[in-house]
């Protein structure tokens, strides 16, 4: 959208630079004129800080949780599932064709066997230790395999679970945060205790939003009858994805559906759109509170220098010129609140929250991520509203007769 809109500002953008640094009205002139009216000048760049700081944040939550996907999924691994299932919660892959996918001659093998693993995702409600509620946690029965093949989810505490104990795993982020999930504890589910003897760190992946255990464990325990959610393998090389995508569907014995692990974790990022539809709504209804007090705070300044106006008219300066120095003093305005409003927006950096996913209805554990290329969207969101808010009054000063000017 951004370079769209650029691109028809681009003349006028062109356009002032040009009057700057042609003729200029000295851009001195207009720094001083702003602190002469200095409580309008706070209130308005008050306003656009507000506004550029929700603009940041609320694409900063998008940015964290796509990261957060990004660093889930490997170009050489693939998930199956069953046809037109979207997430595992939803897929069932029987035993013997988890059994048959393992033995593929593109799956890649370690010392241990194949890089293969049939896995079980359920979710449970698990009590918020702030005592204001519930919320839904996805929870994996994985394997040995399925251990090995996610080396970045490392053990920090305790040890891995142990197969038909009831043992399981949490990550870090949820230790505190929810009811029972310390190490040693124990919780029901399924009509089952379950002890957590290990606490691991996902590195930021959709991994620190489960809890893991065995996954024969979780078949019995929610009666599965042999049939697991997916099965996700690694391949010897990630060009023989499409290969093995192919295979799993023509396949007559499975006929089951295979993506990638990048492509599967991006279609789990929406996990914030409704925070991120209701943030936009909010800003565009600032943005257009904070375009009409830049708007007020320029036309204040044209009434208040008429006579100002009228002497650069009388010492040779030229209507455009009076024209492109009250639109530099506007988004020198508004670029103060941006220059504000990304500064605080980088306060949120790396903080740590949550989401609930639309595709599994499960909370999702994310971080803030502000990047450069944000704090330079909010930067050029708050020049929009500098031109939109000073062209107006910039141009009823370039407009105004001299005569009439010089009578104040």
């Amino acid at each position: 959208m951004w370079p769209g809109f650029f691109l028809l500002l681009s003349p006028y953008l062109a356009w002032l630079a040009w009057a700057a640094f042609r003729h200029p009205v000295p851009l001195g002139y207009n720094w001083r004129s702003l602190w002469q009216r200095w409580v309008g000048t706070l209130a308005t760049v008050g306003a656009v800080a507000i506004v550029v700081m929700i603009f940041v944040v609320v694409r900063a939550m998008a940015a964290g949780i796509e990261k957060t996907c990004v660093k889930s999924g490997r170009e050489d691994q693939v998930v199956v599932l069953r046809p037109n299932s979207r997430v595992e919660l939803m897929s069932v892959v029987q035993r013997d064709q988890a059994r048959l996918i393992s033995t593929h001659p593109l799956v890649a093998r370690d010392g241990q066997g194949p890089l293969a693993t049939a896995d079980v995702v359920v979710s449970k409600q698990v009590a918020l230790a702030d005592g204001t509620g519930s919320m839904s946690v996805s929870v994996r029965g994985t394997t040995p395999a399925g251990i090995r093949m996610r080396s970045h989810v490392r053990l920090v505490r305790g040890r891995w679970f142990q197969p038909n104990l009831g043992e399981v795993v949490v990550p870090r982020r949820m230790v505190g945060k929810y009811v029972g999930l310390e190490l040693g504890r124990s919780f029901g589910m399924a009509s089952r205790q379950w002890t957590v003897v290990g606490i691991f760190d996902g590195d930021g992946s959709a991994f620190d939003s489960e809890i893991w255990g065995d996954a024969d464990d979780l078949v019995q325990a929610f009666h599965r009858w042999n049939a697991f959610s997916s099965v996700v393998v690694r391949l010897r090389r990630p060009q023989d994805a499409p290969a093995f995508i192919a295979d799993m569907d023509r396949d007559v014995r499975l006929r089951l559906e295979a993506r990638t692990e990048p492509r599967y974790f991006a279609e789990m990022s929406d996990a914030g759109k409704p925070m991120q539809i209701l943030g936009r709504i909010i800003t565009a209804i600032l943005t257009v509170g904070a375009v009409f007090a830049a708007m007020n705070t320029m036309y204040s300044a044209v009434a208040g220098r008429t006579s100002e106006i009228a002497v650069l008219r009388a010492i040779g300066y030229r209507r455009r010129e009076i024209l492109a120095s009250f639109q530099w003093e506007a988004i020198l305005l508004t670029l103060l609140g941006g220059g504000l409003g990304c500064a605080c927006a980088c306060s949120f950096n790396g903080v740590q929250t949550g989401a609930t996913s639309m595709n599994t209805f499960s909370d999702l554990g994310y971080a803030f991520a502000v990047t450069p290329a944000l704090v330079g969207q909010g930067l050029a969101f708050s020049l929009v509203m500098g031109i939109l808010g000073g062209f107006l009054p910039a141009w009823k000063a370039s407009r105004l007769p001299i005569v009439e000017a010089m009578r104040g």
